[in-house]
């Protein structure tokens, strides 16, 4: 095909997923394989991008816009799939942080952080953005208590 009909990749701007246009999250090829069916691994490029977005039914895209559904992967963290911990690797759910603040005290969500502080802990190759769940479960817990009037 004439490269002139070709869409090349703008790396002047972050990527930004193809379906809902938010800023992707670049991640490793070892997070891909180890969320994707087996049959997808090869149906995006590297670099591959997670979408962030919670709502957003793409799980991993690309430079060129070719994408990897929801549907089609596998471990990923709630909201993106909701019935999956918040946190894959210590099994923080939503239900978690809710029982927190219905205590007054955030007990579950300290323990989460300070696990995932640790030098053993596996978050970031666990979990589908290949980041620590920290700052998304403190983000989801400030969250659900502002939702709650707390």
């Amino acid at each position: 095909m004439n490269k002139a009909f070709c869409k090349e990749p703008d790396n002047s701007l972050p990527p930004r997923c193809p379906k809902c246009g938010n800023d992707g999250v670049e991640v490793s090829a070892h997070t891909v394989y180890a969320h994707v069916k087996k049959g997808l691994l090869d149906a995006i490029g590297e670099p591959a991008y997670w979408c962030a977005s919670d709502t957003c039914e793409i799980a991993y895209f690309d430079a060129y816009e070719r994408t990897i559904g929801i549907v089609d992967a596998h471990g990923l963290y709630w909201p993106k799939d909701q019935n999956n911990p918040l946190c894959s690797c210590h099994g923080l759910t939503i239900d978690d942080i809710d029982s927190d603040l219905a205590d007054g005290v955030p007990t579950r969500v300290r323990a989460v952080v300070q696990q995932a502080a640790q030098p053993t802990a596996i978050c970031s190759s666990t979990s589908a953005d290949g980041r620590s769940c920290v700052a998304r479960v403190q983000r989801c817990y400030m969250r659900r208590r502002a939702e709650m009037g707390k």
